[in-house]
């Protein structure tokens, strides 16, 4: 602890947040994932800082946990110079002797009540103009999995990338296998006559990654981000727990449901339900082979 202490303690003050006699005084445990360790951080000046560890009691090394929380950082810049949903300002991304920490602002956090809001702000973001292609300068993380994004100019070529790298990784049984090739074969069917802009997406919008601040306004978090498919951001959120009513009424009020929906969302869920068999084991190999199953009935050739 007196490691992180005095590396966080040092990179305030060289990022100019605390002044050179400031000190931290308290480092309050809040919690924290399977992977990072999160705390609260206040100075004798009063000023408070969120801080997240990675790599004390996990097998990443120190390059990989700074790549993770720099990528993190990149993503909450981007969504920062968009401005439609807040989102914490990150700071910095420090090193330790054997691992790696971020410091962002210190958000007073509260369930969100307002789905309606964050529904008309996400349809917001994902209506800002960006480039005319898929992906990002840097691949990203997705949980604490590697998520490639280079460039593509079409995004089922995007798509059928990022699906392969997760189907590699999960070397699904030779049943699981098989259906994987064939949705991959169909995905030029499946989004045929589908007209997609990139859209700035959080990624891994989760419930668990989403809150509201001491006004109520929604604050989105530990993104995933990329320019892809608007409905991409849906698969994530349809997922555990999920949103309810308010949230779509008010998202499909300004971006309507096209033809298709409910087959390309599946497919969206798809991804994630891989990612978590490749994060977790065996427990999300069911979901995986239901969704490849109802997919494929659905769009049969």
């Amino acid at each position: 602890m007196s490691d992180l202490k005095s590396s966080v303690e040092d990179c305030l003050k060289r990022e100019s947040r605390i002044h050179s006699s400031d000190k931290i005084v308290s480092m309050k445990s809040v919690g924290g994932g399977r992977i990072n360790k999160a705390y609260l951080v206040k100075t004798a000046t009063g000023s408070q800082y969120f801080v997240k560890q990675k790599g004390e009691s996990t097998s990443f090394d120190k390059s990989m946990c700074v790549r993770m929380f720099q990528t993190e950082i990149d993503g909450l810049r981007g969504f920062r110079k968009i401005n439609t949903i807040r989102v914490p300002e990150p700071i910095c991304v420090g090193e330790l002797s054997n691992g790696a920490f971020i410091i962002t602002e210190a958000i007073e956090m509260r369930p969100l009540c307002n789905e309606r809001l964050l529904g008309e702000k996400l349809a917001a973001m994902h209506l800002v103009k960006g480039p005319d292609r898929f992906g990002l300068d840097t691949d990203n993380f997705i949980g604490s999995i590697p998520q490639p994004n280079a460039w593509h100019e079409s995004w089922v070529d995007f798509l059928r990338m990022r699906l392969e790298f997760q189907f590699k990784l999960a070397q699904l049984p030779a049943p699981l296998d098989k259906q994987a090739n064939e949705l991959l074969a169909r995905l030029p069917e499946i989004f045929k006559d589908t007209e997609i802009v990139p859209s700035l997406i959080h990624g891994d919008l989760w419930s668990g990654n989403c809150a509201a601040d001491e006004d109520g306004n929604p604050v989105i978090y530990d993104p995933a981000v990329y320019w892809g498919h608007h409905e991409a951001e849906l698969g994530a959120m349809r997922l555990f727990g999920g949103y309810g009513k308010e949230f779509y009424s008010a998202y499909h009020s300004r971006i309507p449901k096209a033809p298709g929906f409910d087959t390309r969302g599946m497919i969206y869920e798809l991804y994630h339900i891989v990612n978590h068999y490749n994060l977790f084991g065996n427990r999300f190999l069911g979901q995986c082979q239901n969704l490849l199953e109802r997919i494929l009935s659905k769009h049969v050739v």
